[in-house]
């Protein structure tokens, strides 16, 4: 079977908030508005939209990148001056996890979601 996830929600107080806190950090360029939502696109086949809700539950978005791009997100995560820890129990330890296949740091967002980023895994 062949399938690709196109489109998800992420739930926040204050879509302008999280657009902007995502512009800064993974320095998304297509954000579109679409009523009170924003639409930002993340690569040709994904995009998601930040839609403002009152109550929800947090999730947990994990996003693979390669080494360039993970050393600019903890370069703007450590502009921005937020927590960042190796694991998710360690949330501000300001340690980055490596193994020999991979660098890896967990994350919360305004709205209390949790991100997970890692490098893509080499074999």
């Amino acid at each position: 079977m062949n399938i690709n996830l196109v489109h998800f929600i992420v739930p926040c107080i204050d879509a302008v908030i999280a657009k902007n806190f995502y512009k800064r950090i993974f320095n998304f360029k297509s954000i579109k508005a679409e009523n009170k939502n924003f639409i930002v696109t993340v690569n040709e086949k994904l995009k998601f939209e930040l839609e403002e809700i009152q109550e929800y539950t947090n999730n947990h978005y994990v996003f693979e990148v390669d080494e360039i791009s993970f050393d600019e997100l903890i370069a703007n995560i450590r502009k921005e001056k937020l927590l960042f820890g190796d694991n998710i129990s360690e949330l501000n330890n300001k340690k980055v996890r490596q193994s020999s296949s991979k660098k890896e740091i967990f994350f919360i967002d305004p709205n209390s979601h949790l991100f997970q980023i890692y490098t893509k895994i080499s074999y």
